[in-house]
């Protein structure tokens, strides 16, 4: 018997691949909407492809693991992005862009 996975089942697991090792690299926001998608991937096979009980179980099983580490991680990019940023105290520089350019005051 040649066993296959269906393009569906297969774009899920690349998708979650995917996730976790952006996950793993602190690339949170692309995490996120990786592991929302090989979610939606492995629903569509549920529903449409999969083949028993079982199978479905492992799929469900798996759905609920990605979902729980995806509602986690918006979590935390909801309190990153409200996290006030320090203001720089009177009569101090202010800090350097990515660049390495600070603003110039209006005094200089």
């Amino acid at each position: 018997m040649v066993w296959f996975l269906s393009p569906f089942k297969q774009k899920a697991i690349d998708l979650a691949s995917k996730a976790a090792q952006e996950d793993k690299a602190g690339n949170y926001e692309e995490a996120l909407q990786l592991y929302q998608h090989a979610v939606q991937y492995f629903l569509h096979v549920v529903k449409y492809e999969a083949q028993g009980d079982k199978a479905k179980q492992s799929i469900r099983a798996k759905c609920t693991e990605y979902l729980d580490r995806a509602e986690k991680l918006k979590e935390y990019l909801k309190k990153r992005e409200k996290k006030p940023q320090k203001p720089v105290k009177e009569g101090q520089p202010a800090p350097a862009d990515e660049k390495g350019y600070a603003p110039q005051s209006e005094s200089q």
